[in-house]
């Protein structure tokens, strides 16, 4: 039984990372086949065209999918603003569902879905993959060690290339089908992350958006946003589509990253997009007195699925859970909390006022 490979529904072939987490599905030994489905027929034929051995070969509908037995997952890749819909469906289906953030293009669309997802019983994940990242794995590690002490500050930045390079009439650029802009397409992990590092909750925003790419879309692609986090440490993010030096699309973008935890005894650098992701750690704290400062440089196993060999690790741990009944790692209740925070930002940014979150 621990062996046994499974059949994987994918639902909407058209999404920015449709190629590259079908690839993900391909390069996968737990996956037997795959079954496309999509609105538009003639992108399905397009992949199958590419006769992988995985794809099973035909036509399907939505409907199909549901009720097949041998199908117990599926990926959902919806736009946002259909995409609680599709998890609802598959869910009352009897379907472990793995889909992309933010999951849904407003809040107010979650609680339906996750009530489905708790009454049918089945897994909901969401691609927040950099928590699978080993080095984001570490840096939870060493914070929890006390190599910084009582943490006072996060900076986190996330900026890639300008909307010129990223097609500005996509479905992401229109608030009423993707609910955001940078914050909800990109920002998100980094929100994701800090919470996920840190073990702590935000508890207020304030922010700054804007759209001033001199594009015509009506999401923002510039943003600034501060979070108090529940033990009172303050984090600061800035997002926006700003490089003005790019390759088009949405898997070959530029990007300039980084991540610092600021504590009382210490500080922790990171720049994850760079060659060799260095990691810089100073500290005063007895737990490394022997080393007060020490630069880290990682060699990351590279695939072409999406996210490299820990998006695959992400999946697989993913399809392991879901198959085993195991708790999930991921649900969509931290979406739902990272999707509040974004639409607190929005909030601030139009008030003017610092946004409370519930606890």
């Amino acid at each position: 039984m621990k062996n046994k490979k499974i059949k994987v529904g994918v639902l909407g072939v058209t999404h920015p990372h449709s190629g590259a987490h079908i690839r993900t599905l391909e390069l996968l030994d737990e996956i037997h086949s795959i079954v496309l489905w999509d609105e538009n027929n003639s992108s399905v034929e397009e992949f199958q065209i590419r006769s992988n051995s995985k794809f099973e070969i035909g036509k399907s509908s939505f409907d199909e999918i549901m009720n097949r037995d041998d199908i117990p997952i599926v990926i959902s890749l919806a736009k946002n603003n259909q995409n609680p819909d599709w998890i609802r469906r598959a869910a009352e289906a009897g379907k472990h569902v793995l889909t992309e953030k933010p999951v849904a293009a407003k809040s107010q669309d979650m609680p339906a879905l996750l009530n489905s997802i708790r009454h049918s019983g089945v897994h909901l994940g969401v691609y927040y993959t950099w928590r699978s990242h080993p080095i984001v794995k570490d840096l939870k590690e060493i914070i929890e060690s006390g190599v910084i002490g009582k943490l006072l500050s996060v900076e986190g930045r996330m900026v890639t290339s300008q909307v010129r390079f990223r097609d500005p009439s996509h479905w992401l650029f229109q608030k009423q089908l993707s609910g955001g802009g940078i914050l909800s397409w990109l920002a998100c992990h980094w929100i994701d992350v800090i919470r996920y590092i840190t073990g702590d909750e935000v508890k207020a925003v304030s922010s700054m958006v804007d759209t001033l790419n001199e594009q015509d879309i009506d999401v923002e692609d510039t943003a600034a946003v501060i979070m108090q986090l529940g033990n009172g440490a303050i984090a600061s993010l800035h997002a926006g589509y700003l490089l003005p030096i790019s390759q088009t699309g949405y898997m070959l973008g530029s990007y300039d990253t980084y991540l610092s935890f600021r504590g009382l005894e210490g500080n922790i650098t990171w720049y994850p997009t760079e060659q060799e992701r260095p990691v810089i750690i100073e500290t005063t704290s007895k737990v490394w007195n022997s080393t007060p400062r020490r630069e880290l440089r990682y060699v990351v196993s590279e695939t072409d699925g999406y996210g490299g060999q820990y998006g695959q690790d992400f999946v697989s741990q993913f399809i392991t859970s879901a198959m085993r009944g195991d708790p999930p790692v991921n649900d969509g209740e931290n979406a739902l909390r990272v999707l509040k925070i974004i639409e607190a930002a929005y909030e601030s940014s139009k008030t003017g006022c610092r946004i409370l979150l519930d606890k």
